[in-house]
């Protein structure tokens, strides 16, 4: 078992973990979180990657046979080699959540849920159809006629790294949904559908890229973001669902004062179920391979540093 000094020098070296954790769990809650958010992060996810993979040091650390004073530098034989496997590990927990979060998707996506729009009972839906009426506004961005839209602004180098020599990256700084309540109808009769609060997934991206200074040829949904970031290069990309588009619902149908609605914890996919369960199904593979070999790899290296096995 390590010694107290050493765990203490040990916990210190992962204090950065935890900060980034936190970090990142707030930052899911805000506009610049969508891109994670659209992934398949969750708060959940990021605090049960958090605790398994600092839970998986500690129990690592007093089950080993490891001196860590025996290199004579407790910091540079662990620590180091630590934070630099538990990154990988990490990255592999969360892409089990996201893998766990689009299966979940696939699951209500799924063709065989599918009931005709006139048959749609209160309860769980998933339907298909054309859009049939409702609401049509104009996307804030580029001003194509939409029932609803999703729309974000990317900036490059927001925070200035690139003025104390590092790369600049971009970075999403804002970003919304929109749209009104609109009807789908397969044939067999219409339901309404309200976007507000759906996870939308849409088709029809268009992106308008901005140079530092160049003022949007639009009103800009996101003017805090002109205002702070204007003198550099901004991109502004949007994706919508027309009134001519096939769309695929799934979430909870209830009866409201305008008839019965799929709103609230909903899904709205250009396309049809079928075609949107398979990118959800196929996203959920991916991740959960990558997620698992990820994780192997770093627990078997973790666990060589350690002395477990």
């Amino acid at each position: 078992m390590a010694a107290i000094p050493t765990w203490f020098l040990l916990a210190l070296g992962l204090v950065p973990i935890g900060f980034m954790a936190v970090y990142v769990y707030y930052e899911l809650e805000t506009a610049a979180g969508r891109s994670l958010r659209r992934r398949g992060v969750t708060q959940r996810g990021i605090t049960a990657a958090t605790v398994v993979s600092l839970g998986t040091v500690l129990a690592f650390g007093f089950l080993g046979p490891v001196n860590l004073f025996a290199s004579g530098d407790a910091v540079e034989a662990v620590g180091y080699p630590t934070l630099g496997l538990l990154i990988p590990y990490v990255l592999g927990l969360l892409g089990l959540n996201v893998a766990l979060t689009n299966a979940r998707t696939w699951r209500r996506l799924h063709p065989d849920n599918d009931v005709p729009t006139g048959s749609v009972a209160p309860g769980a839906v998933a339907c298909t159809g054309e859009i049939a009426g409702g609401e049509v506004g104009a996307a804030p961005v580029t001003g194509r006629d939409a029932v609803c839209w999703s729309w974000s602004v990317d900036v490059l180098d927001p925070h200035g790294v690139g003025d104390v020599g590092q790369r600049e990256q971009w970075a999403t700084v804002d970003g919304s949904d929109g749209g009104g309540v609109f009807v789908v109808d397969d044939g067999s009769g219409p339901v309404r559908v309200d976007p507000d609060g759906a996870t939308l997934d849409l088709w029809a991206e268009r992106a308008v890229p901005l140079d530092a200074d160049e003022p949007p040829s639009f009103d800009s949904p996101a003017p805090d973001v002109e205002r702070t970031h204007g003198d550099r290069q901004r991109r502004y990309e949007e994706s919508v669902l027309t009134p001519d588009d096939h769309v695929a619902v799934a979430g909870t149908a209830r009866e409201t004062s305008d008839g019965l609605t799929v709103a609230g914890d909903s899904y709205v996919a250009v396309g049809t179920l079928s075609t949107a369960a398979t990118r959800y199904r196929n996203s959920a593979a991916v991740y959960g391979v990558v997620g698992l070999v990820d994780i192997a790899v770093s627990v078997r290296l973790l666990a060589g540093l350690y002395g477990v096995f």
